[in-house]
């Protein structure tokens, strides 16, 4: 009944996204009392903050998959990878996210907090490798700020993408953004393929 119940919320915020349901739409919904509801949920913020949490452990989930994969690719490969992973594990959630966060960049900074703690020492391997030169201190300041930039980007195109804007093409220029913040100062810019 739990899982009915919370499958049925998300169900609700595919259908409206960004408004919370009420208990009483959900037990409709679902078809049960609202006291079923009441049974497993004291209301419908503990139901969507387990949403939450179950979103945010499946992003990192994917994260850390999508970091496995890109390890030991080429640079800029190694980064596509990193985006498309975060890009889609945010949109996967994208009705989560939408009535949890409001989906603007200064409230999502929570769970992303959640997110990137646990990854930090895989967030260091592809910058630790490109920039060799790098103090400890200073390769953390730059993985601090790539991380950050990351989520950003990646919560941008998933949830805040204008209509006819090209998925592909934006994850392609994040990865480029984010390489070119990561490689040594003296690279030679890439040309731009499509």
């Amino acid at each position: 009944m739990r899982r009915r119940l919370l499958s049925g919320a998300v169900e609700l915020l595919v259908r409206r996204p960004g408004i919370r349901p009420t208990t009483q739409q959900l037990a409709d919904h679902a078809h049960v009392s609202i006291g079923t509801v009441y049974r497993y949920f004291a209301d419908i913020d503990a139901l969507i903050e387990e949403l939450r949490a179950a979103a945010i452990h499946d992003i990192t989930t994917s994260l850390a998959t999508g970091v496995g994969r890109a390890m030991d690719a080429e640079p800029m490969t190694a980064m596509v990878t990193i985006v498309e992973t975060l890009t889609a594990a945010f949109e996967k959630h994208d009705p989560v996210l939408r009535v949890s966060y409001s989906t603007t960049e200064a409230e999502f900074g929570d769970a992303w907090a959640e997110v990137e703690e646990p990854l930090v020492p895989l967030a260091r391997i592809l910058p630790a490798r490109l920039r060799p030169d790098l103090e400890p201190h200073e390769l953390d300041d730059l993985v601090f700020l790539t991380m950050g930039a990351t989520a950003n980007l990646c919560l941008r195109i998933a949830l805040l993408r204008p209509d006819g804007a090209d998925r592909d093409e934006l994850v392609a220029t994040a990865a480029r953004m984010l390489l070119a913040a990561v490689l040594p100062p003296d690279t030679p810019p890439r040309p731009v393929t499509r």
